[in-house]
C-alpha cells in the first residue's frame, strides 16, 4: 500500500504530479515520559482548495516489575489518513502530534496519547487513537492466556482511511523472566516491524529490554524482573502528523 506523499507525487488519477507543501508536527523525545506532545493553529493559505493529512497516534507504554514478573509491552499507536477539500483560504485548524506515554512502575502501562486535526474551535476531521497499555504478572509463563499468542487489532481511526495499531505479544517463562522475551511493535507505516527484546531488567532510562521506543507511534518496553528490585516500564513514542497542502497558481 502507497503512503499518501507517494500518491500525491504520482497524482492519483489523472497520473500527473500534484504541486503542495508539507508542515510536520511531532515531539520525538523517546525517552522522556509524557512529553506532551506538540500542538499549533494551522491557518490555511489564501486560494488553497485542499490539504491531505496523515499522522500517527502515540505508542502504549509498557508495565512496571517486580518479584518475578513479565508480560507483554505496550501496543503501536494507529495510522489515518484524509483529503479535506472545499477549501478557499483563511480557514484554521488545530494539529496535535501525541506525546510519549508515562513510565509505569505498577502492573498496568498506560494507553498511549491519540494525534488529531480539528477545525479550531470544533469538531475533528481526522483522528488516530494511541497504542493499548502493557501488562505483567507473576509467573506469565504458568497459565497465562497470553503466553505466546500472535499480536492483534487495537485502537481505532477517524478519517477517510486507517489503519489500526496492534498490540504487543509475549513469550512467558516459568523461570521468572529466564527465557522469557517480549515482540514490542512499530506503528503502520514506520519501519522496523515487532522488534524483540532480551531477558532482562528494564528501568526508565535506558537499561531496557527492548531499547526506546520506535517513533512514532511505537510501544514502549515492559519491564522483567527476576528478585527484589523493582523496575520501571518504557514510554511509548509519540506521534506525527504532516499535511500536505496545495501550493496556490
Amino acid at each position: 500500500m502507497a503512503g499518501l506523499r507517494t500518491l500525491l507525487e504520482l497524482g492519483g488519477a489523472t497520473s500527473t504530479a500534484l504541486s503542495f507543501d508539507e508542515i510536520y508536527v511531532f515531539n520525538n523525545n523517546k525517552v522522556s515520559p509524557n512529553n506532551g506532545g506538540q500542538c499549533c493553529l494551522f491557518t490555511v493559505p489564501a486560494g488553497t482548495a485542499w490539504f491531505a493529512v496523515e499522522m500517527w497516534g502515540g505508542g502504549g507504554g509498557g508495565a512496571g516489575a517486580c518479584c518475578c514478573q513479565q508480560c507483554s509491552p505496550g501496543g503501536a499507536g494507529s495510522y489515518a489518513r484524509k483529503f479535506v477539500t472545499g477549501l478557499s483560504g483563511g480557514e484554521q485548524y488545530t494539529i496535535c502530534a501525541a506525546g510519549s506515554s508515562c513510565c509505569a512502575s505498577s502492573c498496568r502501562g498506560c494507553s498511549g496519547f491519540p494525534s488529531f486535526v480539528s477545525v479550531s474551535g470544533g469538531s475533528v476531521e481526522v483522528c488516530a487513537s494511541g497504542g493499548s497499555v502493557g501488562c505483567t504478572k507473576c509467573f506469565f509463563g504458568d497459565g497465562c492466556n497470553r503466553s505466546g499468542c500472535q499480536q492483534t487489532q487495537s485502537g481505532c481511526w477517524q478519517g477517510g482511511m486507517g489503519i489500526c495499531g496492534v498490540t504487543g505479544s509475549a513469550k512467558g517463562s516459568s523461570f521468572c523472566n529466564q527465557s522469557s522475551w517480549q515482540m514490542i511493535p512499530s506503528a503502520p507505516f514506520t519501519p522496523g516491524g515487532a522488534r524483540g527484546s532480551m531477558s532482562h531488567c528494564v528501568n526508565c532510562h535506558g537499561c531496557q529490554v527492548g531499547g526506546v521506543a520506535h517513533w512514532p507511534g511505537g510501544g514502549g518496553a515492559s519491564a522483567s524482573a527476576h528478585g527484589g528490585n523493582s523496575w520501571n516500564g518504557a514510554p511509548g513514542a509519540g506521534g506525527l502528523v504532516i499535511v500536505y497542502y496545495g501550493v496556490p497558481s
